[in-house]
Protein backbone atom coordinates (compact mmCIF):
# COMPACT_ATOMS: atom_id res chain seq x y z
CA UNK A 1 0.00 0.00 0.00
CA UNK A 2 1.84 3.16 -1.22
CA UNK A 3 1.93 6.32 1.61
CA UNK A 4 -0.62 8.51 0.08
CA UNK A 5 -3.15 6.25 0.81
CA UNK A 6 -2.27 5.00 4.11
CA UNK A 7 -2.40 8.90 4.79
CA UNK A 8 -5.65 9.14 3.23
CA UNK A 9 -7.35 6.33 5.48
CA UNK A 10 -5.45 8.05 8.26
CA UNK A 11 -7.61 10.96 8.44
CA UNK A 12 -10.37 9.09 8.80
CA UNK A 13 -9.40 8.18 12.13
CA UNK A 14 -10.50 9.57 15.48
CA UNK A 15 -7.87 11.82 17.32
CA UNK A 16 -7.29 9.22 19.98
CA UNK A 17 -6.49 7.01 17.36
CA UNK A 18 -4.38 8.87 15.30
CA UNK A 19 -1.97 9.94 18.25
CA UNK A 20 -1.61 5.72 18.54
CA UNK A 21 -0.75 5.47 14.57
CA UNK A 22 2.01 7.34 15.20
CA UNK A 23 3.08 6.24 18.42
CA UNK A 24 3.26 3.15 16.18
CA UNK A 25 5.08 4.37 13.49
CA UNK A 26 7.82 6.06 15.78
CA UNK A 27 8.37 2.82 17.47
CA UNK A 28 8.98 1.25 13.74
CA UNK A 29 12.23 2.90 14.09
CA UNK A 30 15.10 1.72 14.73
CA UNK A 31 16.63 1.71 18.44
CA UNK A 32 18.49 5.06 18.16
CA UNK A 33 15.51 6.59 17.55
CA UNK A 34 13.46 4.92 19.30
CA UNK A 35 15.76 5.73 22.39
CA UNK A 36 15.23 9.64 21.40
CA UNK A 37 11.51 8.90 21.28
CA UNK A 38 11.16 7.38 25.00
CA UNK A 39 13.85 10.00 25.64
CA UNK A 40 11.33 12.96 24.60
CA UNK A 41 8.69 11.80 25.89
CA UNK A 42 10.15 11.19 29.56
CA UNK A 43 10.98 14.84 29.00
CA UNK A 44 7.61 16.02 28.01
CA UNK A 45 6.44 13.77 31.07
CA UNK A 46 8.71 15.80 33.19
CA UNK A 47 7.49 19.13 32.50
CA UNK A 48 3.58 17.97 32.93
CA UNK A 49 4.67 16.81 36.12
CA UNK A 50 6.56 19.93 36.76
CA UNK A 51 3.08 21.92 35.45
CA UNK A 52 0.45 20.14 37.64
CA UNK A 53 2.67 20.73 40.44
CA UNK A 54 2.97 24.32 40.32
CA UNK A 55 -1.39 24.57 39.82
CA UNK A 56 -2.19 23.82 36.27
CA UNK A 57 -5.77 23.34 35.20
CA UNK A 58 -6.93 20.29 35.07
CA UNK A 59 -9.54 17.83 33.12
CA UNK A 60 -11.58 15.20 33.70
CA UNK A 61 -10.89 12.06 30.74
CA UNK A 62 -14.07 12.49 29.79
CA UNK A 63 -14.29 16.43 28.84
CA UNK A 64 -10.66 15.53 27.41
CA UNK A 65 -12.14 12.48 24.90
CA UNK A 66 -15.58 14.74 24.03
CA UNK A 67 -13.07 17.73 23.15
CA UNK A 68 -10.94 15.17 21.12
CA UNK A 69 -13.57 13.17 19.29
CA UNK A 70 -15.48 16.28 18.14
Amino acid sequence: MQANTVFKEALHLSPVDKVKLMDLLLGSFNSEQAGEHEQAWANHAERVCDEVDAGAMLYSLETVMRELNQ
